[in-house]
């Protein structure tokens, strides 16, 4: 593995990237389902500004940090126990849905099964 990649995957993501990686994790849990809608104007929310362009791009940053590949241990896929697994979190697309800006999101599969085989609850692993 080259030492940029060893760097970016030991770097703590931002404060800003790991509220919005809470906020998906725990949107998934509520609707039960790695594919996603999630409201520009809810993000504005998360993120305490309403001026969208602003948020949708501070959304693209935070989307460029948490899809860099993240290093999961100790865990179990497919019934075998993995050292350590790269994963990246998820794809997305921005979309208009009734005149209404949205995400939408596919959480990774493999990286929802692995997080369900850790102790400790899955945001800590963003911090």
């Amino acid at each position: 593995m080259s030492r940029e990649k060893q760097r970016l995957i030991a770097e703590r993501p931002s404060d800003r990237a790991v509220r919005l990686a809470n906020d998906i994790y725990f949107t998934y849990l509520y609707e039960d389902s790695p594919s996603l809608h999630i409201s520009v104007m809810r993000l504005c929310e998360v993120f305490g500004n309403h001026d969208v362009v602003e948020v949708k791009k501070m959304v693209e940053e935070a989307f460029a940090e948490l899809n860099e590949p993240i290093v999961l241990s100790n865990c179990s896929f497919q019934g075998k126990h993995v050292e350590w697994m790269l994963l990246e979190f998820f794809t997305y697309t921005f979309s208009e849905i009734e005149g209404c800006e949205y995400i939408e999101l596919e959480i990774n599969e493999k990286y929802l099964h692995a997080l369900e085989t850790l102790d400790e609850e899955p945001y800590i692993n963003f911090q």
